[in-house]
């Protein structure tokens, strides 16, 4: 096979999931392209929670004030009982424990096309762009790269990648000739109404809910007027076809005629319930990303944000060995994701089932707490995700405060020599950080190129190059003087060891990194 390429990354889906991906690879200035089957970008609000986690990755990657601008913490939930009363209840996203030390403790609410058009836009800073009107219709592969076939209306054109990503959703096509099949269920008694709707007059200030014994019915605010329009349909229940004239039947029956009028309606659609996901994330220079290779129930706002962390952690992988790691590396990928994946396949599903049980229930008979359980838990946040099994990790670690295979938590108060801000201000950018702790003595690290790596000496004394002001530093991280702590690109630690056992750390990463001479960490 010819060894002119095209582009080292070839991307195929253009949502969250994908622009993610092609953001990263754009800062670590990684030749790709991403294309997208659909002739323009969505707007169908589809996911429409980002969890803190995900928040902290936008921000990493510079997308962030847009989504900040246009999202909504807190939105509360009004009932609308059969009997006619309203109740009030608090939102059902729950603000991130502060024992996470995060800058974004919120969910916030907005629909997934305000997603996509901030990575679009910081996509655009970085120099790329997404070729729309352009499917994948054949993928073949051999040890050196992929060659896809590309559906475009000028014709059929071959595209020679290092590597194929699929991110293209739970229909992708990018499974099958990669040899990647979904193994799951389908919940054939779990089908929903969904839609894009707009209803003036109504109070966009609450999630609203009208329970029915035929299933309850949701309106939640997204974007500047669109409501999402959610209802289950009822088991046995044959399903009717989506339109603004059969959603307002819903609610006439249901809610009371003049209870809410519908005014428009768009992206509609009938939701099947699916459990699904594929066993390996890699088959050789083809992977999997997203909803392309996990589908579950929406319950907890997880879909889109476990895709914008797949990408996360794929990202630099490979970049790493487009720059000379060993392909391994990106086993590393799916040994990570996978148990992500099936956790969060396993808890979505449980509350979605939940929640439609208590589907014909008021607020105080059963609906309000089953929703307000949907967005319970470190794993809804994503913060509390952690790699501690991974073969990245060097093992030991602090008998307190992080350890090797947590994400790294945020701490402010640091101050320095033209700097004055928040750990995340030192590690924000594609390069590895080491934390050296109370010790100024030299590291095989600071050989490293800028580019891969950081060093930043923080310390509780005034002559310290970065000051822990604050003491913050020293209550999250418990170090000890002379500790050094490895904290890789995307915000995970690696190790915490002495200074004197940095060669082991060195040592335990070799078999990921190029046989070159190079000092870096992978």
């Amino acid at each position: 096979m010819t060894d002119a390429f095209d582009t080292s990354v070839l991307i195929i889906g253009a949502g969250p999931t994908g622009l993610t991906l092609a953001c990263d690879l754009a800062r670590r200035g990684v030749a790709h392209r991403i294309v997208e089957r659909d002739p323009a970008p969505s707007r169908a609000t589809r996911a429409k929670a980002i969890q803190p986690r995900s928040l902290e990755v936008l921000d990493d990657l510079g997308a962030v004030e847009h989504v900040l601008r246009r999202g909504v913490a807190g939105l509360p939930v009004r009932f609308h009982e059969p009997s006619g009363a309203v109740v009030d209840k608090p939102p059902i996203s729950v603000r991130a424990d502060e024992q996470f030390h995060t800058p974004y403790p919120d969910v916030l609410w907005l629909g997934q096309f305000d997603v996509e058009q901030a990575l679009r836009q910081r996509l655009g800073e970085l120099g790329g762009h997404v070729e729309f009107a352009a499917e994948v219709v054949g993928i073949e592969q051999d040890d050196d790269g992929v060659t896809a076939t590309l559906s475009t209306p000028d014709g059929e054109r071959g595209v020679r990648a290092r590597f194929v990503v699929g991110a293209d959703g739970g229909k992708s096509t990018t499974r099958k000739p990669a040899g990647l099949p979904l193994v799951g269920r389908t919940y054939e008694e779990q089908r929903w109404y969904l839609g894009d709707v707009t209803a003036p007059g109504l109070d966009r200030g609450h999630i609203h809910i009208w329970p029915s014994e035929h299933g309850m019915l949701g309106l939640t605010p997204l974007g500047d007027d669109l409501w999402q329009f959610q209802s289950p349909i009822p088991p046995g229940e044959h399903a009717g076809t989506p339109s603004l004239e059969f959603y307002q039947q819903l609610f006439d029956a249901r809610a009371g005629k003049g209870a809410v009028a519908l005014e428009s309606a768009s992206w509609l659609s009938v939701y099947q319930v699916n459990v699904r996901m594929v066993e390996n994330y890699r088959n050789g220079r083809v992977l999997l990303a997203g909803d392309a290779a996990h589908v579950h129930p929406p319950a907890g706002g997880q879909g889109m944000n476990t895709g914008i962390q797949d990408a996360y952690n794929l990202g630099w992988k490979l970049a790493s060995v487009l720059d000379g790691a060993r392909i391994h590396l990106l086993d590393t990928y799916g040994a990570e994701r996978i148990p992500v994946a099936r956790t969060v396949l396993e808890t979505s599903a449980e509350k979605m089932t939940r929640t439609l049980a208590q589907a014909g229930r008021g607020a105080e008979d059963g609906l309000g707490s089953a929703l307000a359980g949907i967005g319970d838990g470190a794993l809804n946040s994503g913060l509390g995700i952690h790699y501690r099994t991974s073969p990245l990790v060097h093992p030991g670690g602090p008998a307190s405060g992080p350890v090797p295979g947590d994400r790294a938590p945020n701490v402010g108060g640091l101050r320095g020599e033209g700097f004055s801000g928040d750990l995340f201000d030192l590690m924000r950018g594609p390069h590895w950080s080491l934390i050296a702790y109370e010790d100024t003595d030299p590291v095989i690290f600071d050989n490293a190129k800028p580019t891969h790596m950081h060093v930043h000496r923080i310390g509780s004394t005034s002559d310290s190059a970065i000051v822990d002001g604050e003491g913050e530093f020293q209550r999250v991280y418990h170090p000890h003087p002379g500790e050094l702590i490895l904290i890789r690109t995307d915000g995970y630690l690696i190790a915490r060891v002495p200074a004197d056992r940095e060669k082991d750390v060195i040592e335990h990463l070799a078999p990921f990194r190029s046989t070159g001479t190079r000092v870096r960490p992978y």
